[in-house]
């Protein structure tokens, strides 16, 4: 077993060994592939060659289009209130992950001459119902607010359950219509969010004037140029689950990190393990566990809504 090989082995028995009863890893223990709970929630409802950035639009532009109101991201599963006071606890365990992320990332942000790819990071899973689009969405939302760096969350998903259908745009122009038409002014494209730094691009309806649905391979075009046109910005991609599409697998290629998500004691080591092999091209992969089951004794997070509570 090469090095390689060994690291995976490794990845996926931590995941394993965490799934069901394992308390979140404090910071100090996260590796370079670190293992990451992200509670029990999860339900949501359905409505590297370096580039020269180009000139992002402007604010202004962006306005152009209609707001998505805090009412429907809450109904696309955000899962806190961005300016409540307190840290609830999915916020400390989402603080957690964000800190490991952006350690990768904060080097080549506004760096003209820095690969793109080191913004861009992919969320994915193995499966449908492993709580990948409610990861992407939370995840977007506190580096938007508490990281104060802006984020273009990119949905690649696209299906009756996506965040574009949850966010009331899946029939709005995107993804698809920028794979399409490269020319077309990203200013038309990009949807404000209630939350201030946060915009969203939606999957999109296919053009009257193309062809054939762009394939992985034209996506991928279109991410990477968003991100040099958009030098401060991290891009998070909720893509489609490894197992069901090659969009990930494609993807990976063009992307810094990726984050599988995990449903504690549902998905299987070897549905872990294939997802892995579909995206090794992509030099960081992490696991997070999602939905797990709590310990009565466990506390992490309490401190953040003792505080709450106290100003309340």
């Amino acid at each position: 077993m090469n090095a390689g090989m060994a690291k995976r082995a490794h990845l996926v028995e931590r995941a394993l060994e965490a799934m069901g009863t394992s308390p979140l890893p404090s910071p100090a223990a996260l590796g370079s592939a670190p293992v990451v709970s992200v509670g029990t929630a999860g339900h949501r409802h359905v409505p590297e060659a370096a580039e020269r950035p180009a000139q992002a639009p402007p604010a202004a532009a962006l306005q152009r289009l209609p707001v998505i109101p805090m009412a429907r991201l809450q109904e696309a599963g955000l899962a806190f209130a961005v300016d409540a006071p307190g840290r609830s606890k999915l916020m400390e365990e989402l603080a957690v992950v964000q800190h490991q992320l952006l350690r990768g990332i904060e080097p080549a942000l506004g760096e003209a001459r820095a690969a793109p790819r080191h913004r861009l990071i992919m969320v994915t899973s193995a499966r449908r119902e492993e709580g990948k689009s409610f990861t992407s969405l939370n995840l977007a939302a506190s580096i938007a607010s508490t990281a104060s760096q802006p984020v273009l969350l990119i949905d690649v998903d696209g299906g009756a359950s996506s965040l574009s259908a949850c966010l009331g745009v899946l029939t709005e122009p995107g993804l698809l219509g920028l794979a399409a038409d490269p020319d077309r002014p990203r200013e038309t494209l990009l949807r404000p969010t209630a939350i201030e730094r946060l915009s969203f691009l939606p999957h999109g309806r296919l053009l009257e004037s193309a062809a054939r649905t762009p394939n992985p391979s034209a996506l991928a075009a279109a991410i990477r140029s968003l991100a040099a046109a958009l030098p401060r910005h991290v891009l998070i991609l909720d893509t489609p689950p490894a197992l069901s599409t090659s969009d990930a697998q494609a993807l990976a290629s063009i992307v810094g990190q990726v984050i599988m998500v995990v449903r504690a004691e549902s998905t299987q080591r070897e549905e872990i393990e294939a997802a892995l092999d579909l995206v090794e091209a992509c030099p960081v992969l992490q696991l997070l566990l999602n939905r797990t089951r709590l310990a009565t004794n466990d506390s992490f997070g309490a401190h953040g809504e003792y505080g709450a509570a106290k100003h309340a």
